[in-house]
């Protein structure tokens, strides 16, 4: 795979981004490190990265649909989309292509509005039905390969991020809300709608 040095392939444009209405995130390995721990009781545990959390709350107040997809159904990961007042949490999904034709007719976006994040086999029919594609960078080698940006950051530990500032900053909103952070009557009920 031959990339830029920003991690894009040469067909990539700032374009692609700026038109992106829709943010799609597999789950296990891109917005989790794809570790699963249970307890005696069978109980998941998944740890989530709070800056992934900011920004793609900073990304559903900017106006991106925000979908997270997951072959595995998982009550962590529902609670963690409630919690951040997110879209769609599509889970025990066996077919992310479908869901996504779904959601695209639902909110009438077509191909080249939709980005979607993942870092194994089970997305890469999602691939297909988007128009920018994106690995975390601790992708298997047949995601990477067929992605138009690869991230610096692995799954789950800044991915979701990095692909978010990329949008926000592309479509102008990134630096408006760090320009808004840092001003002195910036007000905390604003701030507590930045929850992570």
């Amino acid at each position: 795979m031959s990339l830029n040095p920003d991690n894009t392939k040469p067909d990539t444009s700032r374009e692609s981004w700026a038109t992106v209405k829709l943010l799609a995130f597999d789950v296990d390995g891109t917005l989790t490190d794809g570790s699963l721990t249970f307890d005696g009781e069978g109980r998941l545990y998944q740890t989530f990265n709070v800056r992934d959390g900011f920004a793609l709350v900073a990304a559903r107040r900017a106006g991106l649909i925000i979908a997270w997809i997951s072959g595995r159904a998982s009550l962590v990961a529902e609670r963690r989309c409630a919690e951040l007042d997110l879209h769609h949490c599509i889970l025990a999904c066996a077919d992310k292509a479908a869901a996504i034709r779904e959601l695209q007719e639902q909110h009438n976006l077509t191909r080249e509005e939709c980005c979607f994040v993942g870092d194994d086999i089970p997305d890469l029919p999602a691939f297909t039905v988007c128009g920018l594609n994106v690995a975390v960078a601790d992708a298997v080698p047949e995601v990477l390969s067929r992605a138009h940006y690869v991230t610096q950051a692995n799954g789950g530990r800044g991915a979701a991020r990095e692909v978010i500032e990329k949008v926000l900053g592309a479509q102008g909103h990134w630096d408006v809300l760090v320009d808004r952070l840092t001003q002195t009557d910036w007000s905390h009920h604003e701030s507590d709608n930045l929850q992570r």
